[in-house]
């Protein structure tokens, strides 16, 4: 076999393919290889772990009998956010009126890295559980267009895609979003701050 062809066999797109052939390998392949990413972000858009599993194992079942639906119009990273996103929106709709539960603190883990100081440490946590809070009481379209543009680090075009929406309309979603959560943060913390996410 040629080189350029195990290469090309072996990107996300020809997983696709391959699995929309009905090979389950390739399709644990490309499952394996963005699983990571996927669950963080259904544990931050689905709230908990235990839903975010299940939105996860949903959306990865609904890409593995949909892959004959990959058009390649955008990336496949971009098509199983996307199918991940509508899973995450199916079990909220189906649990509509529960509160959301978002858990962990990586955010404050982050910031008390580099500080040692209990001070820092204290101050790092409850800027986390601040984070947390807002993030679980954000409307679950401005959560999403967060996690995937800001921290799973999606370009423009990638969210948009993941999402159905045009480049400007995510843009004007995404800022709405980055305002609201900044000022659920600084409500939480009774003080002003520079940045959230992003």
């Amino acid at each position: 076999m040629e080189p350029g062809i195990l290469e090309q066999d072996q990107s996300d797109e020809a997983l696709v393919r391959r699995s929309a052939a009905g090979d389950r390998s390739a399709f644990e392949r490309l499952a394996s290889r963005h699983a990571a990413a996927l669950y963080r972000f259904t544990v931050r858009v689905c709230g908990g772990e235990r839903e975010a599993e299940d939105a996860l194992q949903d959306g990865l079942l609904a890409a593995w009998r949909g892959a004959a639906t990959f058009r390649g119009e955008s990336a496949a990273r971009t098509w199983l956010y996307q199918v991940v996103v509508n899973a995450c929106r199916r079990r909220h709709r189906r649990r509509a009126g529960e509160p959301a539960e978002v858990e962990g603190e990586e955010a404050a883990a982050a910031v008390a890295a580099d500080e040692s100081g209990p001070e820092a440490r204290a101050a790092a946590r409850q800027a986390g559980r601040a984070l947390d809070a807002a993030l679980a009481e954000l409307a679950p379209d401005a959560r999403e267009v967060l996690m995937l543009r800001d921290v799973e680090g999606l370009s423009g075009e990638e969210t948009a895609a993941a999402l159905g929406l045009g480049l400007p309309a995510m843009k004007s979603r995404l800022h709405r979003a980055r305002l609201d959560l900044k000022a659920r943060v600084e409500a939480r913390l009774g003080h002003a701050i520079e940045e959230v996410v992003g």
